[in-house]
């Protein structure tokens, strides 16, 4: 494409004027076969540039091992864009946020003592460079200077809401050149005054991230950077979701107002997001504090993210543009007739045409396998004194068992789980007792101990990382250790669960279905569908669990809402499909679940 220019009097590539007109979509979170039709939505809608993360922990996720294939294949995402025509602003920071676990940061980087994140510490940005020394073979050659889309850099990720450390900012500034990145750098951050004093770089152009007050954080931003056109990084068109919540929907009208706003301010505005997504697999992040809809007197606690990343954008998780696509697009068309000569950009009268999802109807899951019967064919155990983390089995995701011996008899006695991640069944003998979660106000449970021996087993489910703010080292597990009435438990046996490939379990036909709750439950079965056709899954009365179809994981689904389907990417499908499910709780009554052909992200009818 050229060289991108930043200059006091606009914003130039190959010398020539150039609009900037971007939003936010995430490759990670879409099927690579749907790339295509996302940016063909951008570029139809006017926008000249895309803009996306790069999450570290999908591509290193193990120490030493990278990924660039699949739904991580950075390489060809970044062609498709060149094809659709849209220049590329990348945001490969270490750390990202984007609701993400752990805000992008690799797993592995807690099982270093000492190591301190998103900082000067010598081992963390050992691990970053060579990390980088990786990805810039991925994005040096797509540069805009070397023929590619990539037209700008940014250096970290809302870095003025965490920290002060001024010269790890240059560091990875450096570093990135040091690799062969020659594009302009910048920032971006809410416009807070401290904010931009901890985030800004001098020499870089700097942007700023809000909700609707385009008035207020661009003001703010032009006071900093007075001498360069103002930049929206993030334009928060929508918002994401906790369990527990009510779905978050932002009329379309003041979104599209405020965007017009920010367009007759000079600024270049970036929507975050313009295209949904999915948090497959277990990658949903979480945050600390109060919820988005707090209660009255509600204290900080954890609050694992929901699975969609629909988070009300301009298009929705499915590919389909919303109202909010087209009034935002009438506003861009608009403003481009006054101020941009010889536009050819026209309003559309109507959305774009789509193929409609199918609704495949009612499927019942044919074959099932408890996890207690299948603990040796799907993990070895870990043997050791006290609990060990997650992290410490050399394990990232998914759950882990924890089991120990009980000398007795001892009678009824409370367990204690202190320092819990996240959320922990406790059974004793293979016998459901109850479910401890992490912030709990009360986190016991009475057991029975009155045998001369009783088998102590808790499953703990990492529910994900947190990914913003002060709390962002979070280990999993049972990090206080266990307590028995005053008297700590030890010797125990770690079942690392990852649940990354099911090709072990042994499943077995069900003849009678066993809806007794509490009995962490693997189920099976196969169904017909239409090839490369959307759907969406519907499981009424179940309780928590994951869903794979064709052995890729779409994600949580749990009873808590307000998420009630999970999305189905047609490109997943074949004629005949299996779909496995791991269900934490009981099923319903007849063991089925149902394939619908829209999406429910909210507890309403």
């Amino acid at each position: 494409m050229g060289r991108f220019e930043i200059r006091p009097d606009g914003l130039f590539l190959d010398d020539a004027p150039f609009v900037l007109a971007t939003g936010d979509l995430h490759y990670f979170r879409i099927h690579p076969e749907q790339w295509r039709q996302r940016l063909d939505l951008m570029k139809q809608f006017g926008l000249t540039a895309v803009q996306t993360y790069v999450p570290w922990n999908a591509h290193e996720p193990r120490e030493g091992q990278f990924d660039f294939t699949g739904i991580f294949d950075l390489g060809r995402f970044l062609k498709l864009a060149a094809q659709a025509g849209l220049a590329v602003l990348l945001r490969p920071s270490p750390y990202i946020c984007s609701e993400w676990d752990f805000g992008g940061l690799p797993w592995w980087l807690l099982k270093k003592p000492g190591l301190k994140l998103r900082c000067s510490h010598p081992d963390y940005l050992e691990s970053v460079r060579r990390y980088y020394a990786r990805l810039c073979q991925e994005i040096v050659p797509a540069l805009s200077t070397h023929g590619g889309p990539i037209i700008a850099v940014a250096i970290e990720n809302e870095y003025g809401s965490y920290g002060t450390d001024a010269s790890y900012l240059q560091t990875l500034q450096d570093m990135l050149t040091d690799f062969g990145v020659d594009v302009p750098f910048y920032t971006t951050d809410g416009y807070a005054d401290y904010h931009l004093t901890n985030g800004m770089m001098p020499g870089n152009w700097a942007g700023v991230n809000y909700r609707i007050e385009s008035k207020q954080a661009i003001e703010k931003l032009k006071l900093r950077q007075p001498e360069l056109p103002p930049y929206v990084g993030e334009y928060w068109s929508g918002r994401s979701c906790h369990w527990g919540e009510t779905f978050f929907h932002r009329d379309a009208e003041p979104i599209a107002l405020a965007y017009r706003e920010a367009l007759d301010l000079g600024a270049s505005v970036n929507f975050y997001m313009f295209g949904g997504g999915t948090s497959f697999g277990f990658m949903n992040g979480a945050n600390y504090g109060v919820s988005f809809q707090p209660k009255p007197d509600e204290k900080p606690h954890y609050n694992p993210l929901v699975t969609s990343y629909d988070v009300d954008a301009l298009v929705g998780e499915d590919g389909r543009p919303r109202e909010k696509y087209l009034l935002c697009h009438q506003e861009l068309a608009a403003w481009h007739q006054e101020h941009v000569p010889n536009s050819n950009m026209v309003p559309m009268e109507n959305l774009p045409k789509q193929q409609p999802a199918q609704a495949i109807g009612t499927v019942s899951l044919k074959a099932d396998a408890r996890l207690f019967d299948q603990l040796n064919r799907l993990s070895q155990p870990i043997r050791s004194p006290w609990p060990m983390s997650m992290e410490e089995c050399d394990q990232g995701y998914g759950f882990i068992l924890y089991q120990t011996a009980i000398r007795g008899p001892a009678g009824l006695r409370d367990l204690r789980l202190p320092d819990l991640h996240d959320r922990a069944m406790v059974f004793v003998d293979h016998v459901y007792q109850g479910t401890i979660m992490r912030d709990d106000a009360a986190p016991s449970i009475r057991i029975d101990c009155s045998k001369p021996e009783t088998t102590l087993q808790i499953l703990v489910e990492n529910m994900g990382r947190i990914c913003f703010g002060s709390k962002l080292e979070d280990r999993k597990g049972l990090l206080g250790g266990v307590l028995l009435g005053g008297s700590f438990l030890h010797d125990w046996a770690q079942y690392p669960l990852p649940l990354d490939n099911l090709d072990q379990v042994m499943y077995t036909p069900i003849e009678k279905h066993r809806s007794e709750a509490g009995y962490p439950t693997f189920y099976r079965t196969i169904f017909s569908a239409l090839p490369g056709v959307d759907t969406f899954i519907e499981l009424p009365g179940w309780g928590k669990g994951n869903v794979w179809i064709n052995g890729f994981n779409l994600g949580r689904y749990w009873s808590a809402g307000p998420q009630q389907t999970l999305y189905v990417p047609g490109p997943l499908l074949q004629e005949n499909n299996t779909c496995d499910i791991f269900e934490l709780h009981a099923a319903n009554e007849d063991a089925s679940i149902r394939f619908i052909d829209h999406a429910r992200l909210t507890t309403e009818a």
